[in-house]
């Protein structure tokens, strides 16, 4: 079975404390995690490394600067899931099922409107997504798409899920979410196997069909 992929053509890039690379119709891997999970002297050994990656690009290994941008951004990015993997956090809300479902209903409810879902995984402190961006369904304002979509749903779903926990005047997300661009079908078949297998490979179920935060799109699911 051959996986759809499509690329995007109008790009834009911009950076807050992590590196966004972000173009339009794109399919994506992100992942946004709970205020506090990660840790600030954490988040310094990501943007650390990402200094590394620059200083090593800017010597020559790599020519083109679309490539440069890119290939930062790929090695930034698992180096940050390198460090949420490894972290052992006591902030766990999203292991509440009432707060599973606002997230997952939240998901769900732009599926076909901003992007075409493939996969997703809520995990105690963080959630992985894979979709294919739609930039027909974008506002004509939109600047980076990637950023409008996620804060649009962290927003919505941080303001039920702390009513719902009695929570006020607190942030519920970290402020960034981490988009990584897939660029073909078989990173595409990767970051979906990860995003399925996050809970399987924590220990806590043995196929990732037994969690009950997990989804993946129907045509892939002979894959997985």
């Amino acid at each position: 079975m051959l996986i759809p992929f499509q690329t995007g053509l109008n790009m834009t890039f911009y950076r807050r404390n992590l590196p966004h690379w972000q173009p339009d119709g794109a399919t994506y891997f992100i992942t946004f995690i709970l205020a506090g999970a990660l840790p600030q002297k954490a988040l310094e050994k990501i943007l650390q490394q990402r200094a590394a990656f620059k200083h090593l690009s800017k010597k020559g290994f790599i020519n083109k600067q679309l490539d440069r941008r890119r290939l930062i951004n790929e090695r930034t990015f698992k180096k940050y899931e390198q460090i949420i993997d490894s972290q052992k956090s006591d902030i766990k809300w999203l292991a509440v099922p009432e707060i599973a479902a606002i997230v997952k209903e939240a998901i769900h409810f732009r599926d076909n409107k901003n992007y075409t879902l493939y996969s997703y995984c809520i995990m105690s402190n963080h959630v992985h997504m894979v979709f294919r961006h739609l930039p027909e369904m974008d506002s004509k304002d939109a600047i980076y798409p990637i950023t409008e979509i996620m804060a649009s749903l962290k927003k919505y779903t941080a303001r039920l899920a702390n009513i719902s926990l009695n929570r006020t005047g607190q942030p519920f997300w970290h402020p960034e979410s981490y988009d990584r661009v897939v660029r073909d079908s078989n990173e595409l078949y990767n970051v979906i196997f990860y995003t399925l297998n996050n809970p399987v490979k924590a220990g806590l179920v043995k196929h990732w069909k037994d969690w009950p935060s997990s989804y993946c799109k129907d045509e892939f699911l002979d894959l997985f």
